[in-house]
């Protein structure tokens, strides 16, 4: 989730999700986002296709670069067996009711690239997802590998997780409280997208971002574990 503000760079796909759209930026706005994702889940189903869900958006460079390497015919044999849906998540709007459904209710970085089971509805790349994060770091090749690896995985080893009633709660909890910063740091970040003085918005990007990829790794044992550990994790308070 890396801060750039320069000019917006129009990327053009031809995902059929896209209803024949060819000239609509990569990450998408929905007015009815829930049929919309529900509609791509069933397809995908009966297509026995993962269903990628990419969060991202356009103030972003990393997002900005993810969307160039789906975007690239380098991925088109990668892609054949996957349901592409990108969602455009603005700055840093509250996704928890699209995201809860597959339980992963907060994403903590943009971009957020999501493989997720459509008969389970869970994401099966939770471990490993945090490298896209990062994507201008990556390659269109690289995410061909990591996505022809993920369907092999998908199709030869992946298993559901069992619930872990204790550490959803956890996540949950965690999950409201980032998303209330969210709130004050969009706010922010709109300001500085629009040219307008935002001095906060740095030093409450650190406070944040430390925060986030703490909880993430912690999350991520868990869900390894199946339980939440010896001690609940504590955070530093964000006092602001």
């Amino acid at each position: 989730m890396l801060r750039n503000f320069t000019a917006a760079l129009l990327l053009v796909v031809t995902w059929p999700v896209l209803a024949g759209n060819d000239t609509s930026p990569f990450y998408q706005r929905y007015d009815d986002e829930a049929t919309v994702v529900e509609h791509t889940l069933v397809q995908a189903g009966q297509n026995q296709q993962l269903v990628a869900l990419v969060l991202g958006a356009q103030w972003c460079h990393d997002s900005r670069a993810l969307a160039g390497y789906f975007n690239d015919p380098l991925l088109a044999p990668a892609t054949e067996k996957i349901a592409l849906l990108p969602v455009d998540v603005g700055y840093l709007e509250n996704k928890q009711t699209l995201l809860s459904q597959f339980g992963y209710p907060v994403y903590f970085a943009t971009p957020t690239l999501l493989l997720i089971d459509p008969q389970t509805r869970q994401v099966i790349n939770r471990a490993t997802l945090p490298a896209w994060q990062n994507a201008h770091n990556e390659t269109a090749e690289s995410l061909q590998d990591y996505l022809l690896a993920q369907q092999q995985y998908w199709h030869t080893r992946w298993q559901p997780a069992p619930t872990v009633p204790e550490v959803e709660a956890f996540e949950t909890q965690q999950a409201n409280h980032l998303y209330n910063h969210y709130q004050q740091l969009g706010t922010l970040l709109a300001k500085e997208d629009n040219g307008q003085p935002a001095p906060d918005l740095n030093d409450r990007w650190r406070d944040v971002k430390q925060y986030r990829m703490a909880l993430q790794s912690d999350l991520i044992r868990m869900h390894q574990e199946g339980e939440i550990g010896d001690k609940t994790p504590n955070y530093s308070p964000i006092d602001w």
